[in-house]
């Protein structure tokens, strides 16, 4: 296996586990809603995600294993996808930022700063900030 096959491998397992994250934080309130799917499938087709490879997740996501991000620019980036996709029905539903929580602890985030990390980066999203510029504000405070 070359560098090649490395970094595609690597790239694939990210993308597949992040889709497979999003998509369980929108239909954690049990309805997963127009604007919801609709974030989702952008955020699918920015990763370059084919509809075969979205779809066998969506079917089928306990095939797709968590995948902890590398760098803390990763994590946040991650992160600020999750918590976008919670808010992007204009209302935080408890399931939805539970689940938030509970991931952002397994990708690698402290339990003693999880808390203002996440209302840090609802904050962020209610501001409609970027992500690029969320996420590099953020890692000042957090890395």
């Amino acid at each position: 296996m070359g560098l090649s096959d490395l970094f595609n491998s690597y790239d694939k397992k990210k993308r597949r586990s992040h889709f497979k994250n999003l998509f369980s934080v929108a239909r954690a309130d049990g309805d997963v809603d127009r604007a919801e799917m609709d974030l989702v499938i952008g955020l699918a087709e920015k990763f370059h995600m084919s509809t075969d490879e979205v779809t066998r997740i969506i079917r089928n996501p306990e095939d797709v294993a968590l995948f902890t991000p590398k760098t803390a620019e990763e994590r946040m980036e991650h992160l600020y996808d999750l918590i976008s996709v919670m808010m992007v029905d204009g209302r935080i539903d408890e399931k939805e930022l539970f689940l938030c929580k509970s991931l952002a602890m397994k990708l690698g985030c402290s339990d003693k700063t999880i808390d203002s990390l996440l209302r840090d980066l609802i904050e962020e999203a209610i501001k409609g900030n970027a992500a690029e510029k969320a996420v590099e504000r953020l890692l000042l405070k957090y890395a």
